[in-house]
Formats: C-alpha cells, sequence, structure tokens
C-alpha cells in the first residue's frame, strides 16, 4: 500500500548539519544530502512531503526568521497537502530555548493544542516524534539552551503520555545521536529515528491494509 506522509517538523527534519557556529551572523547552513535524512528510506515505497523549517517551534515567533510558529502556521501549511494518510511531527527542541522560558509540561500542552488542530483538519494518523536529548556542553547550548537537557529529558516522558492519550503513534528520539552543537542530528542519529520511524510505518501500512 502506497501511502501519502507529511514530515512536519524542525531543522532536524529538514536535514540540519550540527555546526558549532550555527547561530554565528556568518553562518553557513549546510543539510545531509537526502540519503542521510530519517525519512529517505520512507520514499522508496511512498509518496512522501518534506516540510521542515529550521528555527521552526510548536508556539513560539523567531526574532530572525519568518513563520516558524507552527500553531499560527499549521493551518495554511495543511493547505498544501491533500488526503494525508499519516503525519509525523518532530518539533520541540527549538521550544526548549532559554527565551522562552517555558517548562516541558507547557511545550507539551502546546504540542497537544497544535495536534488537536491538526485532527480537524485530516483524518491522517498522526506519529509524534521527540526530542533528542539536548547536551548542555557547548557554546551554543550554554548560551541558548539553558536548562533544556533536563527538559528535553522530561519532554520524552510527557510526549509519550500525551500521544497514548490521543491515539497518536509516538517514536522516542531521546537517545539519538547529535553533533557538536548538541541538538542537531549526526548522520548516525538520522540512521536511528530511520530505523523506527520505518518500523512504525510499516505497522501502519499493514494496519491500513486490512481496512
Amino acid at each position: 500500500m502506497v501511502m501519502k506522509i507529511l514530515c512536519y517538523g524542525d531543522s532536524n527534519t529538514w536535514g540540519y548539519v550540527p555546526n558549532i557556529n550555527g547561530y554565528s551572523k556568518d553562518a553557513v547552513m549546510k543539510q545531509y544530502d537526502s540519503q542521510h535524512c530519517w525519512w529517505h528510506p520512507l520514499m522508496q515505497s511512498h509518496e512522501v512531503f518534506i516540510n521542515g523549517l529550521c528555527g521552526r517551534c510548536v508556539a513560539h515567533e523567531n526574532k530572525w526568521l519568518q513563520n516558524r510558529n507552527a500553531s499560527k502556521t499549521i493551518l495554511n501549511d495543511l493547505k498544501n497537502y491533500d488526503n494525508l494518510d499519516l503525519i509525523i511531527v518532530q518539533l520541540g527542541t527549538n521550544d526548549c530555548k532559554s527565551e522562552y522560558a517555558n517548562t516541558a509540561f507547557e511545550i507539551t500542552q502546546n504540542l497537544n493544542n497544535l495536534l488537536k488542530v491538526i485532527r480537524t483538519q485530516t483524518n491522517a494518523q498522526i506519529l509524534v516524534i521527540s526530542p533528542a536529548v539536548i547536551k548542555e556542553d557547548n557554546k551554543i547550548t550554554q548560551k541558548y539552551y539553558v536548562g533544556a537537557q533536563e527538559k528535553s529529558i522530561k519532554l520524552d516522558e510527557l510526549y509519550k503520555t500525551m500521544a497514548q492519550n490521543n491515539g497518536f503513534g509516538y517514536v522516542s528520539g531521546i537517545n539519538l545521536e547529535v553533533g557538536e552543537d548538541g541538538e542537531h542530528l549526526t548522520i548516525k542519529g538520522h540512521e536511528e529515528l530511520s530505523g523506527s520511524v520505518f518500523a512504525f510505518v510499516k505497522s501502519l501500512e499493514a494496519k491500513l491494509s486490512k481496512g
């Protein structure tokens, strides 16, 4: 069965290559080749759409980039896709930034509200991916992500409970490998996530095929 799948998320969906100078004015954003991104294997069997934006939050604006508040853009974003079977949502890392001062509980509540809006627009199944643990051991995370390591660990637990309570699929990102900037997945991290997502999709594919 060929499914229509939307992968909706942030820079880890986009395929951002970890960069310790990523927040400097002269930073050059580099993107992994698609073959190294976690969603690539899905493209071998399904119709897959990628909508990942660097800096995208569940429920916050970005100082430097426009249209990064998913809670405000989601209705317009979904207009670009018809008859989706599955929406994979990978959000929450940027919401852990210290400037937003959200607790893990608040981030989860904001995501829950976002997913409720999505459900009003489509009958697609929803798969939630929790963020990888943010490593507070470098100049980026020490400046922009104070307290985010503990917060991201808590998010894994809260996302799982939220997904279970609402009938969403769930894949944990907590143990995925991140690179030198402490927030973006390495190629190994993408491979690890890919296996978990692919297993979920295969299971869903079998379920939908049975009607």
